[in-house]
């Protein structure tokens, strides 16, 4: 297990904000994950887990503990016949160019969305009204005592952008999909439908951490923030984007005070109640 010390958690992060861990590890496969879990325990460190850190705020201070990223690290990808084992560091754009050239589809919908499949499943993730939730058959997981357990897709409760594992009692390791067969042409015309969609509508290739709130019932937050005049709001070098009223970007060195300093004031000029769909880096007591 290779164990860094003082890593800049900025590095790891899509929003490039955030400041050092005590300590960082990808572990490469569960045996290591199991080591960096006892690792923590015996020095009663606190735990932050993560996958590819692209819905994530770091804080300015960093993380006094131990930073678990998944992403990179338990990644693979096993078809068979329609079930896919996939390992939750796996990247979903490795995902989806396994699954187009096996002629497995149901999740295009995914494509363009940074991260990888674990941070997915845990946030639930979607687009264009479809949620990968639906197609988890069964996960494989860790407790914190760092025992192995599997789950039914049912028993994950999932919902819009939850799941049972933003409770933080499990650890999750591997997921099996369900899907369907299809023409690997016929996928990969919808993935690219979905990729052009969102790159007329979203800030791609700027540092951002995706949707910034939850859309509210009946509404979409990207609407209401535009509508309050939000578009080019700036707090430092943090900034609502001019092209998506949902997003927002870091335009060289912000900081994650003003980040969330501009938040509060998008939440105070919206008319209705938005909730972070953004994720801050938390402990995780074990």
């Amino acid at each position: 297990m290779k164990l860094l010390r003082n890593e800049w958690l900025k590095k790891h992060v899509s929003f490039r904000i955030g400041g050092p861990a005590d300590y960082f590890v990808v572990p490469k496969n569960l045996e290591e994950l199991k080591e960096a879990l006892k690792f923590a325990q015996e020095r009663k460190l606190m735990v932050a887990l993560m996958g590819a850190g692209t819905n994530l705020l770091v804080l300015d201070h960093g993380f006094r503990g131990l930073v678990i990223k998944l992403a990179g690290g338990i990644s693979y990808v096993k078809v068979r016949g329609r079930n896919v084992k996939v390992g939750a560091g796996t990247y979903l754009s490795h995902l989806l160019q396994t699954l187009s050239a096996k002629g497995l589809g149901g999740l295009e919908f995914l494509a363009g969305i940074p991260g990888s499949v674990g941070g997915a499943v845990v946030m639930n993730a979607g687009a264009w009204g479809k949620e990968i939730g639906k197609y988890v058959k069964s996960v494989k997981v860790l407790e914190k005592n760092g025992k192995e357990k599997l789950l039914e897709g049912k028993q994950l409760k999932f919902g819009y952008r939850q799941s049972i594992f933003q409770k933080g009692k499990y650890i999750l390791a591997e997921v099996v999909f369900r899907l369907r067969k299809k023409r690997p042409s016929l996928i990969r015309k919808k993935m690219q439908e979905f990729l052009m969609k969102r790159k007329k509508s979203q800030p791609l290739g700027v540092p951002s951490a995706g949707s910034i709130f939850k859309n509210p019932p009946g509404g979409f937050a990207g609407k209401i923030l535009e509508e309050a005049g939000c578009k080019g709001w700036r707090v430092g070098d943090a900034q609502v984007s001019h092209k998506h009223a949902n997003f927002i970007i870091n335009l060289g060195e912000a900081k994650a005070r003003e980040v969330l300093k501009l938040m509060t004031k998008m939440q105070k000029a919206a008319k209705v109640k938005l909730e972070p769909e953004l994720k801050i880096m938390v402990k995780w007591p074990l």
